[in-house]
């Protein structure tokens, strides 16, 4: 049964056409010279200006990133910091989906579709359009992968900590219902030490590992080649979780070798929320079984034969997608991947890399920090309780540029090859704070358990603490960030894409020494 295809969008969108103006106003961009108006995208034709600044460090601030920046509608007195959850979506994805909407309202014109699309898509992915199929989101393509394959009672699926919901739900549910059995490998803080902890609990009943190639939680990048190439040379089935990557780093799913991929677009590729694809490859595409099937998944079906009769599943990926496609939406991400390509995926690489790594430097700063204030070690020097000699009597270990110390623990890896554009941190609480709270408790007649001023309070406990204060404080104070509650992390999830710059780092380093004064660190 052949697709319809969807439909094709001509180049030439009017960046800012879909609010009546443009993006761009004209002006000088950081003193360029060159003014740039009624700006109209066209992923064949140059941007009307070059990456500029060091030759060598083309990612780093400068009039090409100021004027990416005025093709965004973000607000210009928010710093959104949270791309792991939401990108934002450009000008030119917007005015794509505002014109296949309009095409499909005046003209009566049913959305196509041809496999184009997903030709496009391998190409970015480094696989073959027939390996992939259209979903709605991640969590229907790892829906997708879990129930595709045959496990019993007993078998076991090697699974990590940093799950999202989404990535693990299904497993847990087989589990629940079925008896296989998941197995938890600690990530590590290097790529070896990951891949070793991972190795570490396969046993003779491991039959998969499904693992994110960027947990949502701290941002680290799983050694995701080597894992699957460990998977297949152990005959496991490798089912990878890939919300994050596309858009954010570049990579090539032939390469890494996976069986299963599940990804988005609505994230670091900046496409339209509610739009996904999956991939399982060539390989495992005949092993792979299949739950639901309606138009598209079979080449013909005829109800007047008797019994009613129907052909053969398509021979490719695009079976798991079927039903009425939203077209608009596809042509939304069609813009994004043009967007995308048209910047570069290695300039893009290596400036989210950038910013992530100042954000990472400027955390592990804060332990260093001479103003900090600690508990009385000296009541000769003393004032309301409070040891206002700075921080010169602390352990070495905790004055050393070093991602754990006193105040902040950065629990993404420093390791390049772990990190990508992602920070995720902890704030301790003061011992200051803990301690009135411990003779506050001690008088209260309400018992802790009950008391949600003590459960806040209490350190090594699972509750929230400092981390979601803060991310409470920085959204009044207009900076978006991610809080990880999720699995008793407890921790900020600092996202930076390649829109942001460092006067949004500023911004987000003046809101939290405010909030470091409050909570009585500075």
């Amino acid at each position: 049964m052949e697709r319809k295809h969807f439909l094709t969008l001509g180049a030439g969108l009017t960046v800012g056409g879909l609010i009546g103006k443009s993006a761009l106003n004209g002006e000088n961009i950081s003193g360029a010279k060159t003014k740039i108006s009624n700006y109209k995208f066209d992923p064949q034709k140059p941007f009307p200006i070059s990456p500029d600044g060091d030759e060598n460090q083309p990612e780093h601030d400068g009039p090409y990133w100021d004027f990416i920046r005025t093709l965004f509608p973000l607000k210009s007195d928010l710093t959104f910091l949270n791309n792991g959850t939401m990108g934002i979506t450009p000008y030119p994805v917007l005015e794509a989906l505002n014109k296949s909407f309009h095409h499909i309202a005046e003209n009566g014109a049913y959305p196509m579709h041809d496999g184009s699309f997903e030709e496009n898509l391998g190409q970015i992915l480094g696989c073959k359009g027939s390996e992939l199929a259209i979903t709605k989101n991640v969590s229907e393509g790892v829906n997708l992968a879990c129930r595709a394959i045959t496990l019993k009672k007993g078998d076991e699926v090697i699974i990590t900590l940093h799950e999202h919901v989404g990535g693990c739900a299904a497993w847990l549910y087989r589990a629940k219902t079925e008896g296989i059995v998941l197995k938890l490998a600690a990530l590590g803080a290097t790529a070896e030490e990951t891949l070793n902890n991972i190795k570490a609990v396969k046993t003779k009943n491991t039959k998969v590992i499904a693992v994110p190639h960027i947990p949502c939680t701290i941002g680290q990048v799983l050694p995701v080649n080597e894992i699957c190439t460990w998977a297949r040379a152990n005959g496991i089935i490798s089912a990878i979780d890939g919300a994050h990557p596309l858009g954010m780093l570049q990579m090539n799913l032939k390469e890494m070798g996976c069986d299963y991929y599940s990804g988005c677009f609505h994230k670091w590729l900046l496409g339209p929320i509610g739009t996904g694809f999956f991939y399982a490859s060539e390989e495992i595409l005949s092993r792979s079984a299949i739950h639901h099937v309606a138009a598209y998944s079979v080449d013909k079906f005829d109800m007047s034969t008797t019994p009613p009769s129907m052909g053969e599943l398509v021979n490719k990926t695009a079976r798991y997608s079927y039903g009425t496609f939203p077209g608009p939406m596809y042509d939304g991400a069609k813009a994004a991947m043009q967007f995308y390509q048209k910047i570069g995926p290695a300039l893009i690489e290596k400036r989210v890399k950038y910013l992530s790594k100042e954000v990472m430097n400027g955390l592990m700063e804060i332990n260093n920090n001479p103003t900090l204030k600690f508990p009385v070690i000296d009541p000769s020097r003393s004032q309301n309780g409070v040891d206002n000699s700075s921080n010169n009597s602390l352990p070495v270990a905790w004055k050393m540029h070093h991602s754990q110390g006193p105040v902040i623990e950065v629990l993404t890896p420093t390791e390049d090859a772990s990190r990508g554009a992602q920070v995720g941190f902890r704030i301790h609480e003061h011992p200051s704070k803990i301690a009135a709270t411990n003779i506050q408790s001690t008088n209260a007649e309400t018992p802790i358990s009950n008391s949600p001023v003590i459960q806040t309070l209490v350190p090594g406990t699972s509750t929230p603490q400092a981390s979601q204060r803060f991310c409470d404080f920085a959204r009044k104070n207009n900076v978006i960030l991610r809080y990880v509650a999720e699995n008793n992390i407890h921790c900020v999830r600092v996202s930076t894409h390649y829109y942001n710059n460092k006067k949004d780092i500023n911004r987000f380093f003046d809101v939290l020494q405010l909030f470091l004064k409050e909570e009585g660190w500075m």
